[in-house]
């Protein structure tokens, strides 16, 4: 889903060599979809010794009707070989090892969130901070060594805070699992967690305004 490295992409972060869509802050979807499933394929891929990467989104394909309405989605895929699209494309070209992986790892997160409640997303609130934490952590890091090579502070500080808002906002979006009659205890930990990501970019941004 679009997050600012759609705008920025820089450090680990790269595009396929399809490339990115020119995007802007208004075009981005803030949900904890994004790190929650980055999480479980990770994971997935430490048991199977199984690589797994991610590219900022690109649009163009088959989820993007679903962001156009305001729903989740996600595109899992192996970049393309020589085979896609074309008459080439058989079954034998198939990875069995991608899509057992894929399977394991997608049906795993899909059963989690169909049965998820307030419990459930306090867990996603934590995978999320974490995340988000790290991520403010890369950026500062980059901006640091992008002002010291002569880049305005002000349009770094820009991109620390376009992370921060989308973060704030993934970790908001997990009440929509929260059981109606157990919001309470969600909603501290919706406010402890971006109460630490308020509380790190803060300090990043004056880092950088020194």
């Amino acid at each position: 889903m679009p997050d600012p490295s759609a705008i920025w992409t820089r450090g680990k972060d790269k595009h396929t060599d399809w490339g990115g869509n020119l995007l802007t802050l208004e075009d981005m979807k803030p949900h904890y979809l994004n790190d929650y499933m980055i999480y479980n394929f990770l994971k997935q891929g430490k048991v199977a010794h199984w690589e797994v990467n991610t590219n900022p989104y690109e649009g163009g394909s088959d989820h993007t009707p679903f962001l156009d309405n305001n729903i989740p989605g996600l595109l899992f895929w192996h970049f393309t070989d020589q085979f896609y699209h074309t008459d080439g494309d058989r079954l034998d070209k198939v990875s069995q090892e991608t899509l057992k992986n894929v399977g394991i790892a997608s049906l795993a997160s899909a059963l989690t969130l169909i049965n998820g409640d307030s419990y459930t997303a306090m867990d996603i609130v934590k995978i999320v901070r974490d995340a988000a934490t790290n991520r403010l952590s890369e950026e500062f890091l980059l901006s640091e060594k992008s002002i010291k090579s002569g880049n305005p502070a002000k349009s770094e500080i820009a991109i620390l805070k376009a992370w921060e808002n989308w973060y704030l906002k993934a970790i908001a979006s997990t009440t929509d699992l929260a059981s109606p009659d157990n919001t309470v205890i969600l909603d501290k930990a919706i406010l402890e967690a971006q109460a630490i990501i308020e509380s790190q970019s803060k300090m990043f941004v004056a880092e950088l305004e020194k």
